[in-house]
């Protein structure tokens, strides 16, 4: 009995110092925007194609992000693109893309967040919908004028504005403001995964053209660095990317075409995100896509987001 009690006291005694090592540790995600602060980031973006490597292209982008409107209903944040910077001169002259640089030029997206940080979107989705069909229905012209016969300009003028709509640019140039407050306000514990909704063209956008599930794991949190690290993947295998192809060449204005054989294909993203533990906000993110033809890995396109150095 003595034996028992004794051992009982220091089960007992111990439980204050084993609770904390059981208990889940949560990773802070509601980020702290102070009013009127400047955050200054660096986009950078490399798209490897394993086959064709002259085909590869790389660019970078200054972003400032500013804390513009702070209160009981949320926080609002001014995400603004600067002029991107390529590494191969070819890409920069390339018409479309001087088209599409010129199509999302000095355009500022109001990002909104809740009072508990949670990430909810753009305010001004509407204003910046109407300036992109703005520019699309100046710049079509352009970027077919290279055709000479009347009737080819025509038809690539006609598919081009049913596949360049403003819905579909704008979530395009949203790719990466997504990407960037993908975790904000979630509930994240070490060790404990979690899927959320999300899409093959915007993986962080939501519900899309291509709707999947994308599985987040927080697989560190290291006190030293004050850091945190947040993994995450999805995949979509042959059979929605079959449908997908559907799905775009309805978009173009094609007639349902016969079957014919495709290349197996396979999209894998995967990724990581580095939060500041004082803070909750993020440090960098990576996303990495790779895209696979019978089982072979054809292209990489690589994301990062991260702080610029303060001066």
């Amino acid at each position: 009995m003595t034996r028992t009690l004794l051992t009982l006291f220091l089960l007992m005694s111990a439980l204050p110092v084993a609770l904390p090592l059981l208990q889940a540790q949560a990773i802070p995600t509601i980020p702290d925007y102070p009013l009127g602060k400047r955050i200054d980031l660096l986009l950078k973006m490399q798209v490897e194609e394993i086959r064709d490597p002259d085909k590869s292209r790389a660019f970078t982008t200054p972003v400032s992000l500013r804390v513009v409107r702070k209160s009981t209903a949320g926080t609002t944040l001014d995400w603004y693109a600067e002029k991107s910077t390529y590494e191969d001169p070819r890409v920069a002259s390339n018409p479309l893309v001087s088209m599409a640089e010129q199509i999302f030029e000095h355009l500022h997206f109001l990002v909104l967040l809740d009072p508990e940080g949670r990430y909810l979107g753009i305010s001004n989705k509407q204003e910046l919908e109407n300036k992109i069909k703005e520019f699309v229905l100046l710049l079509i012209p352009q970027a077919t004028s290279q055709f000479a016969d009347p009737e080819r300009r025509s038809q690539a003028g006609q598919v081009m504005r049913k596949v360049l709509t403003p819905p579909a640019l704008l979530s395009a140039a949203m790719k990466e403001i997504d990407l960037f407050f993908g975790l904000s306000g979630l509930d994240l514990e070490k060790g404990q995964s979690r899927q959320i909704e999300s899409s093959l063209l915007n993986p962080f956008g939501g519900a899309g053209s291509l709707t999947g599930h994308m599985q987040i794991t927080p697989v560190d949190v290291d006190p030293s660095t004050g850091a945190a690290t947040v993994e995450f993947r999805q995949e979509f295998g042959p059979a929605s990317l079959a449908g997908l192809t559907e799905q775009m060449s309805s978009a173009a204005g094609n007639a349902s075409p016969a079957p014919v054989a495709v290349p197996a294909m396979n999209l894998i993203d995967t990724g990581e995100y580095v939060l500041d533990l004082a803070t909750g906000r993020v440090r960098t993110v990576r996303h990495v896509r790779r895209i696979q033809v019978d089982g072979e890995t054809v292209r990489v396109e690589t994301t990062e987001i991260g702080l610029q150095p303060e001066n």
